[in-house]
Formats: C-alpha cells, sequence, structure tokens
C-alpha cells in the first residue's frame, strides 16, 4: 500500500532573498519566508524553493551572488526549507540552452545554495518551462537530484516519447533515460481561478491515493496575492485534515 504524500513547491524564486539582503532582515521578517513558516508550523509543509541565478531589478542585474550569509544558520536550523535551480533567469529556460550551459547556469546556482544556506538541495527539482533535461541525469545525480517535475498542464510532457507520456499521465512517474520524471498536479494559482477554498477537496480527492506523489506549485510572485495564500492554506489544512504528510 502507497501512503498519500505532496511535494509543496515554489518557481521563480529570486526577489525575496534580495530583498532580504538589501534589508538585513532576518529570513522570517520578510512575508515571503514568513508565510511559508506560518506553513510549516501549521501544517507540516516541506517546501522546496527553484531559484533563479540573476533577475533585472530596476535596471541593474541581481545575482544570487548577492544574497547575505547573514541568515545561514536560520537556514541550516531550518531544512524544511529546500533549494534548487530554476533557471538562469525568467528569459532563458533551460531548454533554449546547450547542455553546457545548463550545467554553467545550474552548477552558479549550486555554488550559491552552499554558500548562503549551507545546502539544503532539493531532491526533486522542477526546470523553468518544465524543460525535461534528461540527457543531464548523470549531472542531476551527482547533485543529490532523484527527480524533475515535469507540467501539471494537459500536455503532461513535452520531449518525452508517447510511451513514457502515457505512463508519466498514468502513473505519476517514468524513467526515461536515467532520469525519472514525476508530474505536477496542482497549481494554486490555477484553483484559485477554477474554485473557491471550501471546494478544495474537489481538486485534491481524485488524487487521492497517489501512485506517485500529489505535487503541489505555486510561484514566489503568485504568494502575494492574498487570494493565493488563502487557497494555499486551504489546500494544505484539507491534505492535512485527509493524513497527507508533506514529503
Amino acid at each position: 500500500m502507497i501512503i498519500p504524500a505532496y511535494h509543496c513547491s515554489i518557481d521563480d524564486v529570486f526577489d525575496a532573498f534580495i530583498e532580504v539582503s538589501d534589508r538585513r532582515l532576518p529570513l522570517f521578517d520578510h512575508p515571503f519566508f514568513r508565510f511559508l513558516k506560518e506553513a510549516h508550523d501549521e501544517f507540516g509543509t516541506n517546501v522546496s524553493l527553484y531559484l533563479f541565478y540573476q533577475k533585472k531589478i530596476r535596471d541593474r542585474i541581481r545575482t544570487l551572488a548577492e544574497v547575505s550569509e547573514t541568515n545561514t544558520e536560520t537556514l541550516r536550523e531550518n531544512r524544511w526549507l529546500q533549494f534548487g535551480p530554476h533557471a538562469l533567469d525568467y528569459e532563458t529556460p533551460p531548454h533554449a540552452q546547450s547542455l553546457a550551459e545548463q550545467i554553467t547556469a545550474f552548477d552558479a546556482i549550486y555554488t550559491e545554495i552552499e554558500r548562503f544556506a549551507g545546502g539544503g538541495i532539493s531532491k526533486w527539482v522542477r526546470l523553468h518551462y518544465f524543460s525535461e533535461s534528461y540527457e543531464l541525469a548523470e549531472y542531476f545525480r551527482t547533485k543529490g537530484v532523484e527527480a524533475l517535475l515535469s507540467t501539471d498542464k494537459a500536455a503532461v510532457s513535452y520531449r518525452l516519447p508517447a510511451y513514457a507520456k502515457e505512463q508519466l499521465s498514468d502513473k505519476g512517474i517514468v524513467n526515461y533515460k536515467g532520469m525519472t520524471f514525476v508530474r505536477s498536479h496542482l497549481r494554486v494559482e490555477t484553483l484559485v481561478r477554477d474554485i473557491s477554498p471550501r471546494n478544495v477537496h474537489r481538486a485534491i480527492e481524485p488524487l487521492l491515493p497517489h501512485p506517485g506523489r500529489v505535487v503541489v506549485l505555486t510561484h514566489e510572485y503568485e504568494l502575494a496575492l492574498p487570494e493565493v495564500r488563502a487557497m494555499a492554506v486551504a489546500m494544505l489544512r484539507y491534505l492535512k485534515t485527509r493524513g497527507v504528510g508533506s514529503c
């Protein structure tokens, strides 16, 4: 019997770390991290954050190299927060790069994660625009990554052959050329458009129990919206009441 569990992750993460560093804030004084801490304390939610290496902010390119080490001990003490690469930046999805360019970008991100977070590497990673970089299976294994997360959209997969795509759709998981792929399921901001928080069970129940894991995702910028935070809380509360733990 498979015990259901959920994986919670956030894409496009960058601004909050820059803001914490620029303002010299304790980590959980920032609204983004404070919300995640409250979710962890109330629901036991572990969260993977997928990072851009750089972003243009106010006409200046900022990078993860500017993230302060002030909160390193806090991050070491809160390993329910884990980290992985997402892309070089918003404009550069990994699938648009050569394999060598992808490795360069991911290495840069991993180097900074080790520096300012002291580790805490996520075992599952979602690459920007759901890039399916199965050619980098061995590279990701050296980083402790066990699976890449695929899209939550009806496409299921953008690069896998038909048989692998079908298995991913039916089972939620597939191995292709040495890389394991796990399907994403519940995008919080999409649910905001489709249902009310009191009806969140309608989206979750069909996934329980699931052959793989129920994968919940959102984006850093979306969590600034009260309605997205309210939906996320409703989802996490319902999962807890159903006895579904965070993995």
